[in-house]
């Protein structure tokens, strides 16, 4: 039994872990859409280059 209370969360550590887990989804969340609008700027400048200087295949 008492091995068994050792292993249980407190609920402050239950609160903790939800939180840290929370963090960690919004970071990656943000690194996710952060690389997706440096992907749209780098395609939006190529396609702006090519419109600019189109040549003839």
């Amino acid at each position: 039994m008492v091995s068994r209370i050792r292993k249980t969360l407190t609920v402050e550590q239950r609160a903790a872990a939800f939180e840290h887990t929370n963090k960690i989804a919004t970071d990656f969340a943000d690194e996710e859409r952060r690389l997706r609008h440096e992907k749209s700027e780098r395609l939006r400048r190529m396609r702006l280059a090519a419109n600019q200087n189109p040549t003839s295949k």
